[in-house]
């Protein structure tokens, strides 16, 4: 099942609206083969894996896959069918697909056609590897990682607004790795006026993600980079009705595509109904870059499945601008709490990353 995972996750960053599925074929203790699902709308790994071994004798052989195996037609024709007609005697799975289409039913057919299931196997490692696809079947909303690059006093930029940089090099490139591997990188109105980003992995290689801008009245310069892009129209600004006639020909005429959604009380975009709409609109991933505002909206709304925060061996001030902004809490019983997972360092800055249950179910 390491192997299967180890396949799946060639898959990052490509597969999407997909889950990363790995395959491993066993027999009498050796590997056969393996293989994974490469990208959207190409065949299943489980087919991918028949596919390679076509003409070997794979009666009585295992295969592990990190996700039960589709049971429906789709783009592709159902992966029990292919594993049933090449007598696979026993398939292990890390865990059920929450696709209401799949939910069980997979390894339903499996037993009634004599083969032996166990599922369960390395199920943490296998649901963290796809909990973006778990999130966006269960919940109906992207999964959503949130990331602060911070001093050790909690402060983002100065008192004007600058901050770069505040974290090293080595932090930057892997949040561009970041960026490449979920659907979209998203900031707030007050981030692109400040800091003018634009949201790309210049640093590494690989594709640039789709960029996303919280403007509730659509108040960002016609000029900033993030509207200039090459590929103006993979930047896509959020608003609400209250932004005037004037500013959507604005923004439109860039090349930007603008999606209007419900305003909250506060004037706002109401958070959890922006989400479902980029669902609708395929997204399964969201990597909210910031800035504080965001952040306390997105924490307050309780839209977070990950949380980084890269730490910098520096100080700036009580006058710098908050990490997260007011999140109107009364009493210590409010606080949102999180499980560190896991700690890594990036040149001098340290990271902590934590993250919600990742046990979402049918």
């Amino acid at each position: 099942m390491r192997l299967a995972l180890r396949e799946a996750e060639k898959g990052l960053g490509l597969t999407s609206p997909n889950p990363m599925v790995g395959a491993v074929a066993v027999k009498d203790g050796k590997i056969l083969g393996k293989a994974h699902h490469k990208r959207f709308g190409d065949v299943h790994a489980e087919v991918a894996l028949l596919q390679k071994l076509k003409g070997g004798d794979l009666a009585d052989s295992a295969v592990y896959v990190n996700l039960e195996p589709c049971c429906h037609y789709g783009k592709t024709s159902p992966c029990t069918e292919a594993l049933i007609a090449a007598r696979i005697k026993r398939v292990v799975i890390g865990h059920e697909d929450p696709n209401p289409l799949v939910c069980g039913k997979g390894i339903a057919q499996l037993r009634e056609a004599g083969i032996q299931v166990d599922v369960g196997v390395r199920e943490t490692d296998a649901r963290r590897l796809n909990a973006p696809f778990l999130t966006y079947m269960t919940l109906g909303r992207p999964w959503i990682l949130l990331k602060v690059a911070q001093s050790l006093d909690g402060r983002i930029a100065l008192a004007n607004g600058k901050s770069r940089w505040i974290t090293g090099e080595a932090a930057r490139k892997e949040v561009h790795r970041l960026r490449a591997e979920l659907d979209a990188v998203m900031v707030g109105s007050q981030t692109v006026i400040d800091d003018d980003p634009e949201l790309t992995v210049r640093h590494i290689e690989g594709r640039d993600p789709l960029r996303i801008v919280v403007d509730s009245t659509l108040r960002i310069s016609s000029e900033s980079k993030i509207l200039r892009q090459a590929d103006r129209a993979r930047t896509w600004i959020l608003t609400t009705e209250h932004a005037t006639e004037e500013n959507r020909k604005r923004i439109e005429a860039t090349g930007a595509t603008i999606l209007v959604s419900k305003a909250g009380a506060n004037g706002r975009i109401d958070l959890k109904a922006a989400m479902g709409l980029l669902a609708e609109h395929g997204l399964m991933s969201v990597f909210v870059e910031g800035g504080g505002t965001l952040h306390a909206s997105f924490v307050s709304a309780g839209l977070y499945d990950k949380f980084i925060v890269a730490i910098a061996p520096i100080i700036i001030g009580a006058d710098g601008r908050p990490a997260i902004w007011d999140l109107g809490l009364s009493d210590m019983e409010q606080i949102p709490r999180f499980r560190v997972f896991r700690n890594r360092v990036f040149g001098e800055d340290i990271w902590l990353e934590m993250e919600r249950d990742v046990h979402r179910n049918c």
